[in-house]
């Protein structure tokens, strides 16, 4: 029996990188997958991808920046599906600046994105979720949000308000039967499926890993989008189902060593 078969899920960010890596291994797995994302034409074609493969995916354009369209998302997958078993908070903004050119209205949008927009899909989500008995929440966090990235300042303060976040939302979820856990990724820069990545411009600019990312991660490479739909797929399914809370790492050992020992 395949792991999600049965189950409806919603993934945002689903257009590119590990969105569509996510929306289509969980489609392969039996889901229901709603397509989440504010690049419509690359998040009707990820929900395409899934139909052409047998599965059933839908696509709802949406600004996760904009409280507003959250409330209309959610609203629109609560008419799709009255039970949502699955909420994959993946989508995320990135921009490099150092610490005093940030603008504010850049700040703004990343923390919203990042940081606001999964707490308000699960809020808004809630009545859906609550009604599977048997629901998991899923936030895609970062490295950079445990102890900060020089050159991604929002990117890293936005990224660490998941960690807590995912720990007090797993006990006041818990009594609905509802896990959250949080996947904290390092650099994810490659697809097995040729899925484009767009994280940030280094990423759509195709720029390799750099050779000091790359010496500082005991596995010597970037990871690929499917290895951290692979973790999410994990934690969506019911060989999770007593974990609750924890924040896995998924970074080839990048943050397993004390920096500069080596």
């Amino acid at each position: 029996m395949r792991r999600l078969e049965g189950k409806n899920a919603v993934i945002t960010g689903a257009a590119s990188g590990v969105g569509r890596a996510a929306s289509l291994l969980f489609a392969r797995e039996g889901a229901a997958v709603a397509c989440i994302d504010i690049d419509a034409g690359m998040g009707e074609e990820t929900a395409a991808m899934v139909r052409d493969e047998g599965g059933d995916a839908i696509f709802i354009e949406t600004d996760l920046a904009d409280a507003a369209a959250i409330d209309r998302m959610a609203g629109s997958c609560m008419e799709w599906r009255d039970s949502i078993h699955v909420l994959f908070n993946n989508a995320a903004i990135a921009e490099r600046r150092e610490f005093e050119d940030v603008p504010l209205e850049e700040w703004n949008r990343q923390v919203a994105v990042n940081l606001t927009a999964p707490f308000l899909c699960s809020q808004k989500l809630l009545p859906a979720l609550k009604a599977t008995g048997n629901a998991a929440i899923i936030h895609h966090g970062s490295i950079d949000g445990v102890l900060g990235n020089p050159t991604l300042v929002a990117y890293s303060a936005s990224k660490g308000g998941l960690q807590p976040l995912t720990h007090v939302m797993s006990f006041w979820l818990a009594r609905h039967g509802i896990r959250v856990n949080c996947i904290n990724s390092g650099a994810l820069r490659e697809s097995r499926q040729g899925i484009p990545v767009r994280l940030n411009k280094d990423n759509r600019a195709g720029q390799p890993m750099s050779k000091a990312q790359r010496d500082a991660t005991p596995m010597g490479r970037p990871g690929f989008v499917e290895e951290a739909a692979d973790v999410a797929l994990y934690l969506a399914s019911d060989e999770s189902s007593y974990v609750n809370g924890s924040v896995i790492t998924l970074d080839g050992g990048r943050t397993g060593i004390t920096p500069g020992t080596f």
